[in-house]
């Protein structure tokens, strides 16, 4: 309550509004920079409100590193209530000269832009500089960088948490993980926010209830997949039991950290896991990621489906257009084509 008072003193007052921001910005404090961006973002945005706490991280990251290429507030390179395009534009060559992923590069221009954007909103800028930047173009289509894992390393992997701990907790719960991402789909954000009430194996069924854009869904899980929740909940119940989980923590996935023993497992805890894994079964370091778990996932239904639509009701894409990468992904699939080819004019 007392955050939400100060940020309403602050902000929701025009006059007030401008005051601040003017002297957030001739000051470069991030700190309160920060807060005018998470407020007008919150107050602002097209899903009334609903702004991913990954998509604010990221943001923040930006905001705080475009204002160490703007300079140090006492002699600053660049004014925020003055600067141009031109300035952003060279940040971004700067920013992909330290190799970061183009990928990154255009994050860190969406961070920019909604900065901006705050600061015309609160009155501290008439226009808006980094509205016509454009973000980089990266050539190399998408499906040739990121993989999915190839069917005969998918077996692997689902096997490795059993051969590791066998049936215990840690193996059950490490299965889980996996068989929530590469069977079902889900984004990293979406497993560690699961509850146990969020799991219905007697309709055969996950709820999702903050996806992407704060959508909800409800995903069917297949014999196989409800047969390995079935014995993570089983084991989750029994440290319920013990005292190692808490009456009142209703996360599905819980940490095994001696520090963060059945409290909710994190998305870093959760990237450490998968990343793991994803070693054990001699998948490249580029590779690594709980993404690649939903991209495994998108082009398994694909293969078995070949319809986008199927692919885009389970993954939660608001486009069929998102899911049409499913289909370059499986290599497979390329390949029959050709083999068809060649039979044909055979």
């Amino acid at each position: 309550m007392g955050t939400e008072l100060v940020l309403h003193s602050r902000w929701a007052a025009p006059e007030n509004r401008r005051r601040e921001a003017l002297r957030a910005a001739h000051g470069q404090d991030a700190a309160t920079l920060c807060e005018l961006l998470d407020y007008h973002l919150r107050l602002k945005s097209r899903r009334a409100g609903e702004v991913s706490p990954a998509t604010l991280r990221a943001y923040t990251l930006a905001v705080r590193d475009f204002l160490a290429f703007v300079g140090p507030p006492e002699a600053p390179r660049h004014a925020l209530t003055q600067l141009d395009a031109e300035a952003i534009e060279r940040y971004l060559i700067g920013v992909r000269d330290r190799g970061l992923e183009l990928s990154s590069v255009r994050t860190y221009l969406y961070g920019v832009r909604a900065l901006f954007r705050a600061l015309v909103w609160a009155g501290a800028r008439r226009d808006d500089p980094a509205r016509d930047v454009r973000a980089p173009h990266d050539a190399t289509p998408a499906h040739t960088k990121k993989r999915a894992v190839p069917p005969a390393q998918l077996g692997r992997l689902l096997a490795l948490p059993v051969e590791r701990h066998g049936e215990d907790e840690t193996g059950l719960r490490d299965l889980t993980i996996l068989t929530l991402g590469a069977t079902l789909g889900l984004r990293a954000g979406e497993i560690v926010g699961l509850d146990v009430g969020d799991v219905d194996l007697t309709l055969g069924e996950v709820h999702v209830r903050r996806g992407k854009g704060g959508k909800a869904r409800r995903v069917p899980v297949p014999r196989a997949g409800a047969g390995v929740l079935a014995r993570w909940l089983r084991s989750r119940e029994a440290l319920r039991v013990r005292g190692q989980v808490r009456e009142d923590e209703p996360a599905l996935l819980v940490s095994f950290r001696p520090s963060h023993f059945g409290t909710r497992l994190s998305v870093r805890g959760l990237r450490e896991i998968v990343n793991g894994y994803l070693a054990g079964a001699g998948l490249p370091r580029d590779m690594f990621g709980v993404h690649t778990l939903r991209r495994t996932a998108g082009t398994r239904l694909y293969r078995a489906t070949r319809d986008l639509h199927v692919v885009a009701d389970i993954l939660g894409h608001a486009n069929i257009a998102t899911s049409a990468i499913y289909a370059k992904l499986d290599t497979d699939i390329r390949r029959e084509a050709l083999e068809r080819v060649e039979d044909t004019e055979g």
